[in-house]
């Protein structure tokens, strides 16, 4: 699966190596943030069609205006509302029940799933390659080109962006499953991205 996010032909070698603890914590934080912009989006809307399921036709009474203004204008319901209400919103709610569903387990299988994996392998890919620099002196921006989808862009200081040669070879640490870069190095230095 991972193959598929690399470009083949820019990379030399790859080794494969067991994840150090700070590897493991760096991925399990990456994992915990897309949780949570995960839940942020699910449970409200789930707590909202809850709310519409359990209160019934009542939670048409509490639409617009605070509470002073709601007493003065009550919304009447007959049986008539009352019957349809409770024909069509369990219908509407379970759809989109099922399309909340649908979307957010494919987010989870994009996002979460991958470091999930990755941190349960305990292994971590070393892809050696040669950078491509991109020099944007005009915007003080320095930019190496990755082997990692099409067309990325790692930027870097001006240091390490004038320590690096044409023929040499870096590497990066990835997660094999999530492509999440660990870490950037050149040798034994580490090279901090941005």
């Amino acid at each position: 699966m991972a193959s598929q996010k690399l470009m083949p032909e820019r990379i030399a070698r790859t080794e494969e190596r067991t994840l150090s603890n700070e590897d493991v914590s760096l991925l399990k934080a990456k994992r915990n943030k897309q949780l949570l912009f995960l839940l942020t989006g699910y449970l409200p809307f789930i707590a909202f069609g809850l709310y519409i399921l359990v209160i019934g036709p009542d939670s048409l009474k509490t639409t617009g205006g605070n509470v002073i203004t709601r007493n003065i204008h009550p919304m009447k319901i007959d049986d008539d509302q009352r019957s349809s209400f409770l024909t069509v919103a369990p219908w509407f709610i379970g759809g989109l029940f099922i399309l909340l569903n649908i979307y957010f387990a494919k987010l989870y299988f994009q996002s979460i799933r991958p470091l999930s994996k990755d941190i349960s392998l305990n292994k971590k890919q070393l892809l050696f390659f040669k950078p491509v620099k991109n020099p944007m002196e005009f915007f003080n921006k320095f930019y190496l080109s990755t082997p990692l989808y099409e067309n990325q862009q790692i930027e870097i200081s001006r240091e390490d962006f004038g320590r690096i040669g044409d023929n040499d070879e870096l590497y990066i640490e990835i997660g094999p499953n999530s492509t999440y870069i660990l870490r950037l190095c050149h040798g034994n230095k580490v090279i901090n991205y941005y």
